[in-house]
């Protein structure tokens, strides 16, 4: 004799809740991490790439551009942090206010033979690293950095929280991004 088990309604709606709120769940964070990683501060290999080849064909802009903040920071030895976009060149002295000016034709002709740089920064608590900062249409940003012979950058991107690092020629690395918001503000400041 066989016994048929009839089903109950309300263990029906009971198995039937917990598979919608599982797939609810797994959708929700599929969707967030995909919007992070679209829009947050992933890593992206695509704009990585992009920029190593822009450095390689713009390497001369970029030693250039690297000289002239190594200029601007040896006639600002008091600088805290020297800023230079393509409309200003700002530097924060010890304990003062930044105080900005144009760049001139000369400077300005070199800032823009960069591809893509949004600003170039210079800070005395980065021991004479000179770095190039993109930050595009969207996060994540990235940086192309300049820094003296000696210089550990495994140890220096892992400090400051960057993700990722790419040698591009000697005392140059593509660094990138730093996923942590507080972190980026807190080394650019």
């Amino acid at each position: 004799m066989t016994t048929t088990r009839r089903r109950s309604p309300v263990r029906i709606l009971l198995i039937t809740l917990i598979v919608l709120a599982t797939l609810f769940l797994a959708f929700r964070v599929a969707v967030i991490g995909s919007l992070e990683l679209y829009f947050g501060s992933g890593f992206d290999h695509r704009r990585f790439g992009k920029l190593e080849t822009e450095f390689d064909h713009s390497q001369a802009a970029f030693s250039e551009a690297e000289g002239r903040m190594r200029e601007l920071a040896a006639a600002h030895p008091q600088a805290e942090r020297i800023v230079w976009t393509r409309a200003w060149i700002c530097v924060r002295d010890a304990g003062r206010a930044e105080v900005c000016r144009r760049p001139t034709p000369d400077d300005e002709a070199t800032y823009l033979a960069l591809p893509s740089t949004d600003r170039i920064v210079r800070q005395a608590k980065d021991q004479e690293r000179t770095f190039f900062c993109f930050y595009g249409e969207d996060p994540p940003r990235y940086t192309i950095m300049h820094a003296p012979d000696g210089t550990d950058v495994k140890a220096f991107a892992k400090d400051r929280g960057f993700r990722s690092k790419r040698a591009l020629e000697p005392g140059w690395t593509l660094l990138g991004p730093i996923s942590d918001l507080d972190r980026e503000n807190q080394q650019w400041q």
